[in-house]
C-alpha cells in the first residue's frame, strides 16, 4: 500500500471532515470539528493530506515560529481502516522533517490524549505535562516536546 503525501487542497475538506468524524469519540470531542474546519480555512497552507490509490485516508498539520524557535504538530488523524499501517507514522515523519528543514525549530510539541500520546512517545517524544478531562470528559491533555 503506497501513501502519497500532499498539501492540502479545498476539495480535500469533505473526506477529511468524514475522517475526523470517524474518530470521534475516542480521539476528538465533537465540539472540535469546527475547530478543525476553521483551522483549515486559516492554516491549510501547513496541512498534509495522505493519499492512499486515490482516496484520502488522514491529514496532519504542521507550524514553525521563528520568535521561540519551536516547532508543531496539530490536527492529526487517519481513517480507522488506515489506522496501525504505517500511514500515521508516515505522515508525522514528514512533518517533523518540514520542521526541521525549516533551520529554525529546536524543538516540536504536540498536544495530544492518552490514546495518541504513546504514538508520539515511539517516535522520541518527551511528556511534558498532562491534564485530566482537557478536550472533554474522557481526554486527557498529553503536551510533549520533540528536541530537534
Amino acid at each position: 500500500m503506497e501513501t502519497t503525501l500532499r498539501p492540502y487542497e479545498l476539495s480535500d475538506r469533505n473526506a477529511l471532515e468524514a475522517i475526523f468524524l470517524l474518530n470521534t469519540p475516542k480521539y476528538f470531542a465533537p465540539e472540535e470539528l469546527g475547530d478543525f474546519l476553521e483551522y483549515l480555512d486559516i492554516f491549510g497552507d501547513d496541512y498534509v493530506v495522505a493519499v492512499v490509490g486515490k482516496r484520502v485516508v488522514g491529514g496532519g498539520g504542521y507550524w514553525v515560529r521563528s520568535f521561540d524557535q519551536q516547532g508543531g504538530l496539530s490536527w492529526a488523524f487517519v481513517h480507522p481502516d488506515y489506522q496501525g499501517t504505517g500511514v500515521g507514522k508516515e505522515l508525522a515523519l514528514y512533518r517533523i522533517e518540514r520542521i526541521r528543514e525549516s533551520g529554525v525549530a529546536k524543538t516540536i510539541m504536540v498536544e495530544t490524549s492518552q490514546h495518541s500520546f504513546g504514538f508520539y512517545e515511539k517516535l522520541g517524544f518527551k511528556l511534558l505535562s498532562k491534564q485530566s478531562d482537557y478536550w472533554s470528559k474522557g481526554i486527557d491533555l498529553y503536551s510533549a516536546i520533540l528536541e530537534l
